[in-house]
Protein backbone atom coordinates (compact mmCIF):
# COMPACT_ATOMS: atom_id res chain seq x y z
CA UNK A 1 0.00 0.00 0.00
CA UNK A 2 3.23 2.31 -0.33
CA UNK A 3 2.67 4.50 -3.27
CA UNK A 4 3.84 7.87 -4.53
CA UNK A 5 4.15 8.85 -1.01
CA UNK A 6 7.22 9.94 1.55
CA UNK A 7 7.91 6.96 2.58
CA UNK A 8 9.71 4.33 1.05
CA UNK A 9 9.10 0.73 0.38
CA UNK A 10 12.61 0.17 1.90
CA UNK A 11 12.56 2.47 5.23
CA UNK A 12 8.86 0.71 6.12
CA UNK A 13 10.52 -2.96 5.65
CA UNK A 14 12.96 -1.80 7.76
CA UNK A 15 10.97 -0.54 10.46
CA UNK A 16 8.70 -3.59 9.63
CA UNK A 17 11.97 -5.73 10.88
CA UNK A 18 12.90 -4.05 13.61
CA UNK A 19 9.26 -3.33 15.28
CA UNK A 20 7.47 -6.70 14.65
CA UNK A 21 9.23 -9.37 12.90
CA UNK A 22 7.38 -12.13 11.57
CA UNK A 23 4.35 -11.17 13.19
CA UNK A 24 5.83 -10.87 17.02
CA UNK A 25 6.04 -7.07 18.69
CA UNK A 26 9.38 -5.94 19.79
CA UNK A 27 9.09 -4.95 23.22
CA UNK A 28 12.03 -2.56 23.06
CA UNK A 29 10.31 -0.20 20.74
CA UNK A 30 7.67 0.14 23.12
CA UNK A 31 9.21 2.93 25.19
CA UNK A 32 10.47 4.65 22.13
CA UNK A 33 6.71 4.86 20.08
CA UNK A 34 5.71 7.08 23.90
CA UNK A 35 9.21 8.91 23.37
CA UNK A 36 8.23 10.00 19.83
CA UNK A 37 4.67 10.85 20.54
CA UNK A 38 5.92 13.13 23.24
CA UNK A 39 8.00 14.75 21.24
CA UNK A 40 5.22 14.94 18.45
CA UNK A 41 3.15 16.76 21.34
CA UNK A 42 6.55 19.41 21.92
CA UNK A 43 7.37 17.87 25.68
CA UNK A 44 10.47 17.78 26.84
CA UNK A 45 11.24 14.41 26.86
CA UNK A 46 14.21 14.80 29.59
CA UNK A 47 11.74 15.86 31.97
CA UNK A 48 9.31 12.98 31.36
CA UNK A 49 8.43 11.46 34.71
CA UNK A 50 10.47 8.24 34.47
CA UNK A 51 9.02 6.39 37.01
CA UNK A 52 8.29 2.26 37.51
CA UNK A 53 4.45 3.17 37.02
CA UNK A 54 4.83 4.85 33.93
CA UNK A 55 7.12 1.48 32.72
CA UNK A 56 4.14 -0.01 33.98
CA UNK A 57 1.69 1.68 31.86
CA UNK A 58 3.54 1.72 28.55
CA UNK A 59 4.17 -2.27 28.75
CA UNK A 60 -0.02 -2.37 30.01
CA UNK A 61 -0.53 -0.23 26.38
CA UNK A 62 0.65 -2.56 23.99
CA UNK A 63 0.35 -6.16 26.40
CA UNK A 64 -3.51 -5.90 27.24
CA UNK A 65 -5.35 -8.64 26.06
CA UNK A 66 -8.24 -9.79 27.05
CA UNK A 67 -8.77 -13.48 26.06
CA UNK A 68 -10.79 -15.28 23.43
CA UNK A 69 -13.55 -17.39 22.56
CA UNK A 70 -13.01 -20.75 21.07
CA UNK A 71 -14.96 -23.22 19.70
CA UNK A 72 -14.37 -26.77 18.57
CA UNK A 73 -15.71 -27.87 14.94
CA UNK A 74 -18.71 -30.23 14.97
CA UNK A 75 -16.25 -33.44 14.71
CA UNK A 76 -14.33 -32.25 17.42
CA UNK A 77 -10.97 -32.56 15.22
CA UNK A 78 -10.63 -28.72 14.54
CA UNK A 79 -10.54 -25.72 17.03
CA UNK A 80 -11.05 -22.34 16.08
CA UNK A 81 -10.22 -19.23 18.87
CA UNK A 82 -11.14 -15.71 18.32
CA UNK A 83 -8.64 -13.19 19.89
CA UNK A 84 -10.69 -10.45 21.28
CA UNK A 85 -9.64 -6.60 20.62
CA UNK A 86 -12.17 -4.46 22.51
CA UNK A 87 -13.59 -1.48 20.15
CA UNK A 88 -12.53 -3.84 16.83
CA UNK A 89 -16.64 -4.89 16.96
CA UNK A 90 -15.94 -7.94 19.47
CA UNK A 91 -19.11 -7.76 21.07
CA UNK A 92 -20.37 -7.92 17.44
CA UNK A 93 -18.01 -10.94 16.65
CA UNK A 94 -18.38 -12.84 19.59
CA UNK A 95 -22.14 -12.65 19.97
CA UNK A 96 -22.79 -14.04 16.35
CA UNK A 97 -20.18 -16.32 16.89
CA UNK A 98 -22.60 -17.90 19.45
CA UNK A 99 -25.58 -17.93 17.75
CA UNK A 100 -24.00 -20.24 14.41
CA UNK A 101 -22.07 -22.19 16.56
CA UNK A 102 -24.43 -25.65 16.52
CA UNK A 103 -23.05 -27.58 19.43
CA UNK A 104 -23.30 -25.06 22.34
CA UNK A 105 -21.46 -26.64 24.78
CA UNK A 106 -18.44 -26.86 22.05
CA UNK A 107 -18.03 -22.97 23.08
CA UNK A 108 -15.90 -21.83 25.61
CA UNK A 109 -15.11 -17.95 26.71
CA UNK A 110 -12.17 -16.79 28.09
CA UNK A 111 -11.95 -13.23 29.98
CA UNK A 112 -8.75 -12.17 31.88
CA UNK A 113 -9.41 -11.56 35.60
CA UNK A 114 -9.03 -7.66 35.69
CA UNK A 115 -7.99 -7.57 39.30
CA UNK A 116 -4.99 -9.20 38.21
CA UNK A 117 -4.34 -6.64 35.41
CA UNK A 118 -4.83 -4.30 38.14
CA UNK A 119 -2.33 -5.74 40.45
CA UNK A 120 -0.05 -6.31 37.89
CA UNK A 121 0.13 -9.96 38.31
CA UNK A 122 1.32 -12.21 35.13
CA UNK A 123 -1.00 -12.80 33.05
CA UNK A 124 -2.27 -16.79 33.06
CA UNK A 125 -3.98 -17.56 29.67
CA UNK A 126 -3.76 -21.09 30.04
CA UNK A 127 -7.88 -21.45 29.67
CA UNK A 128 -8.12 -19.56 26.80
CA UNK A 129 -6.36 -22.82 25.08
CA UNK A 130 -6.83 -25.87 28.29
CA UNK A 131 -9.94 -27.47 25.84
CA UNK A 132 -7.61 -27.99 22.88
CA UNK A 133 -4.91 -30.58 23.51
CA UNK A 134 -1.04 -29.83 23.48
CA UNK A 135 -0.19 -31.60 20.14
CA UNK A 136 -3.01 -29.69 18.42
CA UNK A 137 -2.70 -26.48 19.58
CA UNK A 138 -0.04 -25.48 17.01
CA UNK A 139 -3.02 -26.55 14.10
CA UNK A 140 -5.81 -23.87 15.91
CA UNK A 141 -7.40 -21.57 13.75
CA UNK A 142 -6.36 -18.76 15.82
CA UNK A 143 -8.19 -15.17 14.00
CA UNK A 144 -9.12 -11.42 15.27
CA UNK A 145 -9.81 -8.23 13.51
CA UNK A 146 -8.62 -4.87 13.89
CA UNK A 147 -8.87 -1.64 12.26
CA UNK A 148 -7.22 1.22 11.85
CA UNK A 149 -5.37 1.89 14.73
CA UNK A 150 -5.97 5.70 15.30
CA UNK A 151 -9.38 5.72 14.24
CA UNK A 152 -9.48 2.88 17.09
CA UNK A 153 -8.20 5.07 19.71
CA UNK A 154 -10.78 7.62 18.59
CA UNK A 155 -13.97 5.31 19.20
CA UNK A 156 -12.51 4.28 22.75
CA UNK A 157 -12.26 7.35 23.44
CA UNK A 158 -15.41 7.76 22.92
CA UNK A 159 -16.47 4.91 24.68
CA UNK A 160 -14.61 6.16 27.87
CA UNK A 161 -15.53 8.96 28.10
CA UNK A 162 -18.98 7.74 27.40
CA UNK A 163 -19.26 5.53 30.74
CA UNK A 164 -17.64 8.12 32.20
CA UNK A 165 -21.10 10.11 31.82
CA UNK A 166 -23.45 10.65 34.79
CA UNK A 167 -26.38 8.94 32.73
CA UNK A 168 -24.27 5.69 32.23
CA UNK A 169 -22.98 6.16 35.61
CA UNK A 170 -25.98 6.05 37.23
CA UNK A 171 -27.98 3.82 35.25
CA UNK A 172 -25.07 0.86 35.60
CA UNK A 173 -25.03 1.41 39.28
CA UNK A 174 -21.53 3.30 39.35
CA UNK A 175 -21.27 5.82 41.91
CA UNK A 176 -21.22 9.49 40.19
CA UNK A 177 -17.87 11.05 41.24
CA UNK A 178 -18.73 14.29 42.59
CA UNK A 179 -15.53 15.56 44.46
CA UNK A 180 -13.94 17.64 41.85
CA UNK A 181 -10.15 17.14 43.19
CA UNK A 182 -10.55 13.79 41.34
CA UNK A 183 -11.45 15.56 38.41
CA UNK A 184 -8.98 14.54 35.50
CA UNK A 185 -7.37 17.65 34.44
CA UNK A 186 -9.03 16.86 30.74
CA UNK A 187 -12.40 16.73 32.52
CA UNK A 188 -12.49 20.02 33.67
CA UNK A 189 -12.46 21.04 29.74
CA UNK A 190 -15.95 20.96 28.40
CA UNK A 191 -17.74 17.96 27.33
CA UNK A 192 -17.79 16.95 23.93
CA UNK A 193 -15.22 20.26 23.14
CA UNK A 194 -11.80 19.45 20.45
CA UNK A 195 -9.65 21.32 23.58
CA UNK A 196 -10.84 18.08 26.06
CA UNK A 197 -10.13 15.80 23.90
CA UNK A 198 -6.37 17.22 22.81
CA UNK A 199 -6.36 17.54 26.58
CA UNK A 200 -7.18 13.88 27.39
CA UNK A 201 -4.41 12.67 25.18
CA UNK A 202 -1.57 14.89 25.75
CA UNK A 203 -2.22 13.55 29.47
CA UNK A 204 -2.41 9.97 27.94
CA UNK A 205 0.74 10.14 26.29
CA UNK A 206 2.71 12.08 28.77
CA UNK A 207 2.90 9.86 31.68
CA UNK A 208 -0.18 8.14 32.10
CA UNK A 209 -0.30 6.66 35.23
CA UNK A 210 2.34 8.35 36.53
CA UNK A 211 0.08 11.42 36.33
CA UNK A 212 -2.82 9.48 37.26
CA UNK A 213 -4.66 11.26 34.53
CA UNK A 214 -6.92 8.20 33.96
CA UNK A 215 -10.68 8.13 34.26
CA UNK A 216 -11.60 8.56 37.64
CA UNK A 217 -14.55 5.39 37.60
CA UNK A 218 -13.73 2.76 36.72
CA UNK A 219 -10.12 2.70 35.57
CA UNK A 220 -10.48 -0.39 33.14
CA UNK A 221 -12.48 1.69 30.71
CA UNK A 222 -8.73 2.61 29.99
CA UNK A 223 -7.90 -0.85 28.57
CA UNK A 224 -10.32 -0.15 25.17
CA UNK A 225 -7.42 2.27 23.89
CA UNK A 226 -4.64 0.40 23.91
CA UNK A 227 -2.81 -1.10 21.27
CA UNK A 228 -4.34 -3.92 19.31
CA UNK A 229 -0.89 -5.79 18.93
CA UNK A 230 -1.77 -6.91 22.57
CA UNK A 231 -3.22 -9.77 20.85
CA UNK A 232 0.09 -10.68 19.44
CA UNK A 233 1.88 -10.21 22.19
CA UNK A 234 -0.34 -12.54 23.97
CA UNK A 235 0.67 -15.05 21.22
CA UNK A 236 4.36 -14.53 21.67
CA UNK A 237 4.03 -15.54 25.27
CA UNK A 238 2.67 -18.64 24.11
CA UNK A 239 5.62 -19.30 21.79
CA UNK A 240 7.65 -18.74 25.16
CA UNK A 241 5.60 -21.41 27.20
CA UNK A 242 4.72 -24.15 24.46
CA UNK A 243 7.07 -23.85 22.22
CA UNK A 244 6.68 -25.23 19.41
CA UNK A 245 3.07 -26.22 20.39
CA UNK A 246 2.23 -22.53 20.75
CA UNK A 247 -1.03 -21.49 18.32
CA UNK A 248 0.04 -18.82 15.78
CA UNK A 249 -2.51 -16.01 14.32
CA UNK A 250 -3.79 -17.80 11.19
CA UNK A 251 -5.54 -14.88 9.53
CA UNK A 252 -7.15 -11.62 10.77
CA UNK A 253 -9.21 -9.03 9.14
CA UNK A 254 -7.83 -5.05 8.98
CA UNK A 255 -11.13 -3.28 8.94
CA UNK A 256 -14.22 -3.87 10.63
CA UNK A 257 -16.36 -2.37 7.52
CA UNK A 258 -19.03 -4.99 6.53
CA UNK A 259 -18.01 -7.10 9.44
CA UNK A 260 -20.92 -9.27 9.28
CA UNK A 261 -20.07 -10.84 5.84
CA UNK A 262 -16.39 -10.31 6.15
CA UNK A 263 -15.74 -12.50 9.39
CA UNK A 264 -17.69 -15.87 8.85
CA UNK A 265 -16.07 -15.35 5.32
CA UNK A 266 -12.46 -15.49 6.91
CA UNK A 267 -13.47 -17.97 9.18
CA UNK A 268 -14.99 -20.09 6.16
CA UNK A 269 -11.71 -19.56 4.18
CA UNK A 270 -8.85 -20.06 6.69
CA UNK A 271 -9.88 -22.60 9.14
CA UNK A 272 -10.80 -26.15 8.10
CA UNK A 273 -13.67 -27.83 9.68
CA UNK A 274 -16.29 -24.40 10.19
CA UNK A 275 -16.90 -24.05 6.27
CA UNK A 276 -20.37 -25.04 7.37
CA UNK A 277 -21.48 -23.02 10.23
CA UNK A 278 -19.51 -19.87 8.88
CA UNK A 279 -20.82 -20.36 5.26
CA UNK A 280 -22.82 -17.18 5.36
CA UNK A 281 -23.04 -13.58 6.93
CA UNK A 282 -24.05 -13.24 10.56
CA UNK A 283 -27.70 -11.90 10.57
CA UNK A 284 -27.88 -10.01 14.05
CA UNK A 285 -26.79 -6.47 14.54
CA UNK A 286 -25.19 -5.52 17.45
CA UNK A 287 -24.67 -1.75 18.45
CA UNK A 288 -23.29 0.18 21.72
CA UNK A 289 -24.68 3.03 23.23
CA UNK A 290 -22.11 5.23 22.45
CA UNK A 291 -22.42 5.08 19.03
CA UNK A 292 -24.77 7.68 19.34
CA UNK A 293 -22.70 9.68 20.80
CA UNK A 294 -25.08 12.25 21.85
CA UNK A 295 -22.16 13.83 24.42
CA UNK A 296 -20.51 14.49 20.73
CA UNK A 297 -17.49 13.22 22.14
CA UNK A 298 -16.26 11.18 18.97
CA UNK A 299 -17.43 13.81 17.07
CA UNK A 300 -14.92 15.87 18.55
CA UNK A 301 -12.00 13.52 18.22
CA UNK A 302 -12.57 13.31 14.86
CA UNK A 303 -12.65 17.06 14.13
CA UNK A 304 -8.94 17.20 16.18
CA UNK A 305 -7.70 14.11 14.00
CA UNK A 306 -8.96 16.21 10.52
CA UNK A 307 -6.70 18.66 11.99
CA UNK A 308 -3.92 16.97 11.12
CA UNK A 309 -1.84 18.54 13.88
CA UNK A 310 0.45 17.85 16.92
CA UNK A 311 -2.16 15.67 18.28
CA UNK A 312 -2.44 13.72 14.83
CA UNK A 313 0.79 12.87 14.58
CA UNK A 314 1.37 12.23 17.97
CA UNK A 315 -1.56 9.70 17.28
CA UNK A 316 0.75 8.07 14.62
CA UNK A 317 3.73 7.65 16.34
CA UNK A 318 1.98 5.66 19.29
CA UNK A 319 0.30 3.71 16.70
CA UNK A 320 3.70 2.42 14.56
CA UNK A 321 3.77 -0.81 15.78
CA UNK A 322 -0.09 -1.64 14.87
CA UNK A 323 0.31 -0.32 11.26
CA UNK A 324 4.01 -2.69 11.37
CA UNK A 325 2.26 -5.39 13.01
CA UNK A 326 -0.81 -5.54 10.41
CA UNK A 327 0.57 -4.55 7.96
CA UNK A 328 -2.65 -4.97 5.45
CA UNK A 329 -3.87 -2.02 7.14
CA UNK A 330 -3.09 1.40 4.85
CA UNK A 331 -1.34 3.86 6.50
CA UNK A 332 -2.91 7.53 6.51
CA UNK A 333 -0.44 9.82 4.62
CA UNK A 334 -0.02 11.81 7.89
CA UNK A 335 1.15 9.01 9.51
CA UNK A 336 3.45 8.23 6.56
CA UNK A 337 5.13 11.91 7.07
CA UNK A 338 5.61 10.66 11.03
CA UNK A 339 7.03 7.19 10.16
CA UNK A 340 9.85 9.00 7.63
CA UNK A 341 11.03 11.19 10.17
CA UNK A 342 15.11 11.13 10.20
CA UNK A 343 15.19 11.16 13.63
CA UNK A 344 12.42 8.81 14.66
CA UNK A 345 14.44 6.14 12.40
CA UNK A 346 17.28 6.88 13.93
CA UNK A 347 15.82 6.36 17.43
CA UNK A 348 13.88 2.80 16.32
CA UNK A 349 16.70 1.28 14.62
CA UNK A 350 19.10 1.83 17.41
CA UNK A 351 18.39 -0.46 19.62
CA UNK A 352 18.53 -3.24 16.46
CA UNK A 353 21.91 -2.15 15.25
CA UNK A 354 23.34 -2.13 18.40
CA UNK A 355 22.02 -5.78 18.79
CA UNK A 356 22.86 -6.65 15.13
CA UNK A 357 26.83 -5.14 16.29
CA UNK A 358 27.12 -7.34 18.90
CA UNK A 359 25.32 -10.73 16.92
CA UNK A 360 28.27 -10.01 14.18
CA UNK A 361 31.29 -9.87 16.95
CA UNK A 362 30.45 -13.35 18.93
CA UNK A 363 31.54 -16.25 17.73
CA UNK A 364 29.27 -18.20 15.34
CA UNK A 365 28.28 -21.67 16.15
CA UNK A 366 26.03 -23.25 14.36
CA UNK A 367 23.43 -20.44 12.97
CA UNK A 368 21.60 -22.49 11.09
CA UNK A 369 20.10 -24.37 14.22
CA UNK A 370 21.13 -27.33 16.40
CA UNK A 371 19.36 -30.22 15.57
CA UNK A 372 19.57 -32.01 19.07
CA UNK A 373 20.50 -28.96 21.70
CA UNK A 374 21.24 -31.77 24.65
CA UNK A 375 23.44 -33.95 22.67
CA UNK A 376 26.78 -34.51 25.01
CA UNK A 377 29.63 -33.33 22.83
CA UNK A 378 32.23 -35.96 23.67
CA UNK A 379 35.49 -34.86 25.52
CA UNK A 380 34.01 -31.62 26.74
CA UNK A 381 33.49 -32.87 30.03
CA UNK A 382 29.83 -33.22 29.70
CA UNK A 383 28.98 -29.86 27.71
CA UNK A 384 25.88 -30.36 25.84
CA UNK A 385 25.45 -28.65 22.44
CA UNK A 386 23.66 -25.94 23.68
CA UNK A 387 26.04 -25.48 26.41
CA UNK A 388 28.68 -24.75 23.87
CA UNK A 389 26.65 -22.40 21.86
CA UNK A 390 26.32 -20.65 25.00
CA UNK A 391 30.07 -20.50 25.30
CA UNK A 392 30.56 -19.84 21.90
CA UNK A 393 28.42 -16.71 22.19
CA UNK A 394 31.03 -15.19 24.40
CA UNK A 395 34.08 -15.14 22.32
CA UNK A 396 34.38 -12.97 19.49
CA UNK A 397 34.97 -14.09 15.78
CA UNK A 398 38.34 -14.76 14.34
CA UNK A 399 40.21 -15.86 18.00
CA UNK A 400 41.93 -18.96 18.77
CA UNK A 401 39.11 -20.03 21.30
CA UNK A 402 36.25 -19.36 18.57
CA UNK A 403 37.83 -21.71 16.24
CA UNK A 404 38.48 -24.57 18.56
CA UNK A 405 34.70 -24.32 19.54
CA UNK A 406 33.73 -24.11 16.35
CA UNK A 407 35.30 -27.71 15.53
CA UNK A 408 32.37 -28.91 17.40
CA UNK A 409 29.87 -27.67 14.75
CA UNK A 410 30.64 -31.00 13.01
CA UNK A 411 29.09 -32.97 16.20
CA UNK A 412 26.06 -30.25 16.65
CA UNK A 413 25.12 -29.46 13.42
CA UNK A 414 26.69 -31.91 10.71
CA UNK A 415 25.51 -30.42 7.75
CA UNK A 416 28.07 -28.88 5.98
CA UNK A 417 28.80 -30.20 2.53
CA UNK A 418 32.50 -31.56 1.77
CA UNK A 419 34.09 -28.08 0.02
CA UNK A 420 32.32 -26.01 2.07
CA UNK A 421 35.66 -24.75 3.11
CA UNK A 422 35.65 -27.55 5.85
CA UNK A 423 38.79 -29.96 6.46
CA UNK A 424 35.93 -33.06 5.84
Amino acid sequence: SMKNTILTEEQWNQMKHTSCPKQIPNPSIWPILFAQARIELGFNIETIPNTPNDEEFVKNFFSFCNGGVGYTSLDGEHHLVYLKVWKSANDQIRKNIDRVARKKDNLWNFDIKMNDLMSHRQQDYNELWSPIPLSKRNQTCVVTAVRDPVEHFLSAYNEIEFRSTDSFRSSHGVKTNTNNNKQRYYERYETGTDERFERYVSEFIWGASSTSVFPSLPFSNIFHSFSQTGVLWLLKQQIDLMGVNAPRLTAYLPSISNISAAFPNLVATNCPGFEEEFGRPFTKQFDHLSQNDEFGFYAAAKRVWRKQDATSRALCALHLMDYTCFDLIPIPDLCQDVFSDASFNERLLKPQQEADEAMTSACAFCEGGIPDPRLVVPNTGGFTCELVKATATKEVNGTDTCAIVQKEERVCCPTKQVGDGDDA
